[in-house]
């Protein structure tokens, strides 16, 4: 334990030090061939893109054909659940549990229940917020933001 917060120290330096390298007087980026990274270091040539991130969730949603996902916590078990539904039948077909949103969509994706990026992303977003729920005793709701 005291390992990972080490680690997790070291990373959050690290990434303290390339801000400040990175940065000028006025606070303004500046144009860097290396970042320092946790593991490798990684090199940059001239200036990157940037993407305005936006997603519309019903113009860009699109229903992956292996199926959808019931989410449920359980605060008796502390156990977070994720039932697998077939499209177009609406069978419930299985139902994989765990204590983490990461273990639980990691199962999902070995267990080839998922078939989209676009779903595995929103389903570890779906699963993350049913752990926060879950640890911090509030309400959760499929798809509704949590009411922190």
């Amino acid at each position: 334990m005291e390992e990972e917060k080490e680690q997790s120290d070291n990373l959050e330096n690290e990434k303290e030090e390339k801000v400040q390298e990175s940065s000028d007087s006025t606070g303004s980026s500046q144009s860097s061939d290396k970042i320092k990274g946790r593991w490798w270091d990684i090199s940059k040539e001239g200036e990157l893109p940037v993407l305005e991130a936006k997603y519309d969730r019903i113009k860009d949603w699109k229903m992956d054909p292996k199926g959808y996902f019931l989410i449920k916590i359980y605060p008796e078990t502390k156990e977070i659940g994720a039932g697998y539904c077939t499209f177009p039948d609406n069978k419930l077909r299985a139902e994989v549990r765990g204590k983490t949103a990461l273990e639980i969509v990691n199962t999902i994706i070995r267990e080839e229940m998922i078939s989209s990026l676009q779903h595995a992303a929103d389903m570890g977003i779906e699963l993350f917020k049913a752990e926060i729920a879950l640890k911090k005793g509030i309400k959760y709701v499929q798809d509704d933001p949590l009411e922190i």
